[in-house]
């Protein structure tokens, strides 16, 4: 990417979008750990800071406020924090240092990114699902320095066709398309399981006998009847928008039948037997905290979608799908549009053709190989993010 000449808008790829799947999922539809710093964050409000909207902060540093570590499985936040710590070993010109901040408690995130602003870094940005609020609070106050939320859904468009202004920059990425992807693959693992264990023959309830019909009964065994494709969801929270997530993940699991907990404070042990006891052969679960945990009962009972960061290594032998967002490619992105002359200003898009997804299929299920690849050519944005989408009917071109 040239960071002299970075777009406003970036945009999945320049192939036409047929909007198929995006167009289905809208209509079903951080005292905190803080990298060794000595400096406590802030606990009491803070008083407007004086400053003018248009002033440059001293410095070109840019800080990144992380979920609360209680919002995450540990095996997620402590990968998330490495692989962004590493992006300050190879920064752009023009970006001098990146702090990532790590808080304990979802009351440590606004805080913190007060902090990052009141000390004068160029960029600070919070990352987290519902953090527009948050971003553009801290962006109202410290005018010197470019405030930024992600995820976060693009604002809407005035009467020009042109992005209403908001205080802080929304940054968003291809929430909604992961969860169509991850409920493809859940899909088709589930289908091909019940094939793989239909009964022989032409008749799915050839148990079933009329009693008036003439002849002998006779005493061999009834074929037992197929079963139906079922996938069980385990959302526990995490970095990314659940509602958005969900959708994603129900669009791609069209045709099969979804099974969730009933009782919304199990834990997610409790809500892993409920699923697998309903007779899930598949189950998807976030990052959320307990995922290892969910991962590990799974193994020999169901097959498994998964975060890759709580999949062990190598995946168990049930592991259809490993998934996650690359956290450190869309910061990448944001550290090098930042460098370019502070162009950060525009609503920022990223999506499949950015190579912010990491979907890794495990082994012995090439059909769910296939099935993502298809779904990821009708995952193509058209070039202009703002054009308002076509309704083609569901994916795949089920009814």
């Amino acid at each position: 990417m040239d960071a002299g000449n970075v777009p406003s808008t970036r945009r999945l790829s320049r192939r036409a979008r047929r909007g198929a799947l995006i167009a289905a999922a809208c209509a079903w539809l951080v005292v905190a750990c803080t990298s060794g710093d000595d400096v406590p964050p802030i606990t009491a409000p803070t008083p407007p800071v004086e400053e003018p909207a248009g002033t440059t902060a001293a410095g070109r540093d840019v800080e990144l406020v992380l979920p609360p570590r209680t919002a995450l499985d540990p095996n997620v936040a402590e990968r998330l924090s490495d692989r962004l710590g590493s992006l300050s070993e190879d920064l752009p010109d023009g970006v001098d240092a990146l702090r990532v901040r790590n808080p304990e408690e979802p009351a440590f995130v606004p805080d913190l990114l007060e902090l990052a602003a009141a000390r004068g870094a160029a960029l600070a940005c919070v990352l987290g699902p519902d953090v527009a609020s948050i971003a553009d609070r801290t962006a109202v106050r410290h005018g010197a320095t470019t405030a930024c939320a992600l995820p976060a859904t693009l604002p809407e468009l005035d009467g020009g066709g042109d992005f209403q202004p908001t205080p802080a920059v929304r940054v968003d990425v291809p929430v909604t398309e992961l969860g169509i992807l991850i409920g493809t693959a859940a899909r088709t693992a589930a289908l091909t399981a019940v094939a793989r264990t239909a009964p022989d023959g032409d008749d799915p309830d050839g148990d079933a006998r009329d009693p008036d019909a003439e002849g002998p009964a006779t005493d061999e065994p009834a074929a037992p009847a197929a079963e139906v494709p079922r996938v069980g969801l385990l959302l526990l929270g995490d970095e990314l928008p659940a509602n958005r997530l969900r959708e994603g993940m129900l669009t791609g699991l069209g045709g099969v039948e979804v099974v969730e907990a009933e009782d919304a404070d199990a834990t997610p042990l409790e809500a892993l037997e409920a699923v697998l006891a309903a007779g899930a052969q598949v189950v998807i679960v976030d990052g959320g905290p307990g995922a290892a945990e969910v991962v590990a009962a799974t193994e020999g009972r169901s097959a498994i979608v998964a975060p890759v960061d709580v999949l062990a290594e190598p995946p168990p032998d049930g592991a259809v799908l490993g998934y996650r967002l690359r956290w450190e490619q869309v910061v990448r992105v944001l550290l090098d549009s930042f460098a370019g002359a502070g162009q950060l200003e525009a609503p920022v898009l990223l999506g499949v053709g950015d190579d912010v997804l990491e979907l890794e299929v495990g082994s012995g299920h090439p059909e769910v190989l296939e099935a993502l690849e298809d779904a990821q050519a009708q995952l193509a944005i058209r070039d202009d993010p703002r054009a308002p989408l076509v309704d083609e009917g569901p994916p795949d071109g089920r009814p």
